[in-house]
């Protein structure tokens, strides 16, 4: 069975003790609705009639759909995706984990690729509302980046010294790597996901396009 933070956000919605029965009902229907649909094509009213409560109880718990979105959305994002998405480069022997420039890519593409692919509802809960609301982008990017930084500088800095890698500035590194990764997967799951890709040669293209530019 594949691991979906999805199905553990939800769950801890249910066990959480603060929130009233419905309130978990609305925020679980409607997460899994907007994961689903979108934003746009999801109607309160069918949020309604699927967590079996009143339209008006949505409003009287969380005043307009806009704030349904955020607060099914942001401690999603904030508390469940984010720290998945995070892989930390510092508490690892590099030399044996990655004795080489391309091991090192490779294992990146592959792994977070995975890991949106098991759970492609919070790609598209990311990638497709997240990128249309500026704030929550802002957000992402104020509390995800240092960290990002901090984590691949340590590694590159290490390539670096051992000859591996041309001396580029790591921000140009570390953003054609993201803008890569990060736009096969939005072609996938938002703009064109009725297309039928061959996820290992694309994956391979994006490795071999990295590896090449950057490799001494």
């Amino acid at each position: 069975m594949q691991y979906s933070i999805l199905d553990s956000y939800k769950k801890d919605i249910l066990e959480n003790k603060t929130m009233t029965a419905k309130r978990k009902k609305i925020l679980e229907t409607s997460i899994d609705l907007f994961a689903k649909n979108g934003y746009s094509n999801t109607s309160t009213s069918e949020i309604a009639k699927i967590a079996g409560v009143a339209e008006g109880t949505i409003f009287k718990h969380f005043g307009t759909k806009e704030n349904l979105l955020l607060s099914s959305i942001t401690p999603f994002i904030f508390e469940y995706v984010l720290p998945e998405m995070v892989i930390d480069f510092k508490n690892i022997n590099i030399n044996e984990v990655y004795p080489d420039f391309r091991s090192f890519i490779h294992n990146l593409i592959y792994e977070r690729f995975n890991f949106l692919n098991q759970n492609y509802k919070v790609a598209h809960v990311l990638f497709a509302e997240v990128l249309y609301r500026e704030e929550l982008r802002v957000q992402i990017i104020d509390t995800l980046m240092p960290t990002i930084m901090d984590n691949f500088n340590h590694i590159l800095n290490y390539f670096k010294s051992k000859k591996m890698i041309k001396d580029i500035p790591n921000g140009f590194i570390v953003r054609t790597i993201l803008a890569n990764m990060g736009g096969y997967v939005v072609q996938k799951y938002i703009f064109n996901p009725d297309k039928n890709y061959d996820d290992k040669k694309e994956l391979q293209y994006i490795e071999d396009l990295i590896v090449n530019a950057f490799s001494l």
